[in-house]
């Protein structure tokens, strides 16, 4: 397959969401977007070529970058905004993919049910469903359920998939884990833990050969009623959740992850203020299965306002075949004045001793923002990253603002990237978005990676409504990885 060019070299063709069944693109770069048209047969012909398309869509090969609507929002809550998806995450074993995300975005927070999809081939075709036992739709008059925060985990241990999310009710909050053989034919969820203001859980499983605690999994989540972050682990492939324990005073945006010896590293955010603009990027270490903990300061930052988004600067971690762990965010450090957002990335083979976070080189931006780095499992170095950018003069005076998604990659553990590639084939407008009580939203979270060789990101993208219904729906791509040309730093 041809090597991916840069973004500013590609040329956009529009392509109207029409009920057509055939598309061919032109002899340049081509951009062509088809979600939400009907059946289509897409060709693209020569140059280098950018697809949004719906599963049931037939896309060439011809066609270099293709990305499919994984989600379908059918939920009928009337508190929620239709159709909308946001907030993946995703997990990768082998070729298998499973990534879950919110369905029926509430502006009030959370969302009507909670959807997955699963790949069995790296991302390339899916399956997806909507999981038991939490949706909104089914729940009593007055007793509404909404649900958010959705993350995957496999436990090799066990043979089991999960996907953990956190429920919103009237007077209290779970974290649920629902549990899979094949990642798709989901167990009513069990409870993992209980409390009366529960956010930001994330799930992962210690499958490290060598660990002392193996086949067990870690559930890490802000207990916001208590001021304190607290960790449950699962010995049985997730049936059954141990009692929390106090990791530390609250952090958010947990993001656990297990070393080849068994250590536990939890990076989450300590931040100043309801906005999140500045604070301090902290890890948590435990080397005793997750009953007690080091916290170590990561990094300060700071960040510039997301102006119509909801985009606090939470971070993103991944490990690769070597044990080696990184963690992204966005932060202004490296501009004067702090007028706009980049990326930085910080690594470490310990957690408790970071390097100095190091700008990644992304697409000339307004402001650069929604990270998500995956690492992959069988070479050491080779990463990718997907994340959301600004264009520069892409905002309006009336305070609209264009978004695309772009992927980088590195064979060289951060220290040289890859041109940007863009993913979308038409720039989002942001009041095209699901609303919030904190501005548009495509998630407080994307996703991405690796199976085999290849990486799949996993984000939200949405074209123009359509007689007042919005169109926001989550997509994946399944890109070959190629190595950094020329070490770009």
């Amino acid at each position: 397959m041809r090597r991916l060019l840069p973004l500013l070299a590609l040329l956009a063709v529009a392509v109207p969401a029409a009920a057509s069944t055939g598309i061919r693109g032109t002899a340049a770069n081509d951009f062509l977007q088809v979600a939400w048209g009907g059946k289509q047969i897409v060709h693209c012909g020569a140059g280098t070529d950018v697809v949004t398309a719906d599963q049931q869509d037939q896309v060439a090969p011809d066609c270099e970058v293709v990305s499919r609507r994984l989600s379908v929002d059918t939920t009928t809550d009337v508190r929620a905004q239709h159709e909308t998806a946001v907030e993946p995450d995703s997990f990768a074993w082998g070729s298998t993919v499973v990534a879950a995300f919110q369905l029926g975005r509430i502006a009030s927070g959370a969302s009507a049910a909670i959807g997955w999809a699963t790949s069995t081939d790296a991302g390339r075709t899916w399956k997806r469903g909507v999981l038991p036992g939490i949706t909104a739709d089914s729940s009593p008059p007055g007793q509404e359920v909404s649900a958010s925060d959705p993350t995957v985990a496999y436990d090799a241990v066990h043979g089991v998939w999960l996907i953990a999310t956190l429920t919103l009710e009237a007077k209290t909050s779970h974290v649920l884990v629902a549990r899979s053989a094949d990642g798709q034919v989901w167990s009513t969820p069990v409870v993992a833990a209980t409390g009366p203001v529960l956010d930001k859980d994330w799930i992962v499983c210690d499958n490290q050969p060598a660990s002392p605690h193996r086949g067990r999994c870690y559930d890490a989540f802000s207990d916001d009623a208590n001021n304190q972050t607290l960790v449950s682990w699962s010995d049985d492939g997730g049936a059954t959740w141990s009692a929390p324990a106090r990791a530390s005073a609250i952090l958010v945006g947990t993001q656990p992850l297990v070393l080849p010896n068994g250590t536990l590293v939890v990076v989450a955010g300590d931040y100043n203020g309801e906005q999140g603009l500045s604070g301090a990027i902290d890890s948590l270490v435990s080397v005793d299965g997750g009953q007690t903990y080091t916290r170590v300061t990561v990094a300060t930052f700071q960040a510039a306002p997301s102006g119509p988004m909801r985009a606090i600067s939470l971070p993103s971690v991944a490990e690769d075949a070597a044990g080696k762990l990184y963690a992204v965010w966005d932060d202004c450090r490296f501009r004067a004045g702090c007028t706009g957002n980049d990326l930085v990335l910080t690594t470490s083979t310990d957690g408790l001793s970071w390097t100095p976070p190091a700008q990644v080189p992304t697409s000339p931006a307004r402001t650069t923002f929604l990270p998500a780095i995956a690492a992959s499992q069988t070479q050491p170095g080779r990463l990718g990253l997907v994340y959301t950018y600004e264009p520069d003069g892409s905002c309006t005076a009336g305070g609209t603002c264009l978004l695309h998604e772009a992927f980088v990659s590195s064979g060289t553990g951060g220290t040289g990237w890859s041109a940007p590639q863009r993913l979308d084939a038409e720039a989002m407008q942001d009041d095209w978005l699901a609303e919030t009580d904190q501005g548009r939203m495509l998630g407080d979270y994307v996703a991405a990676s690796f199976a085999g060789s290849r990486v799949v990101p996993v984000f939200a993208l949405a074209i123009a409504p359509l007689s007042g219904r919005l169109r926001e729906a989550i997509f994946a791509a399944s890109l070959p990885w190629h190595p950094s040309p020329g070490g770009r730093r």
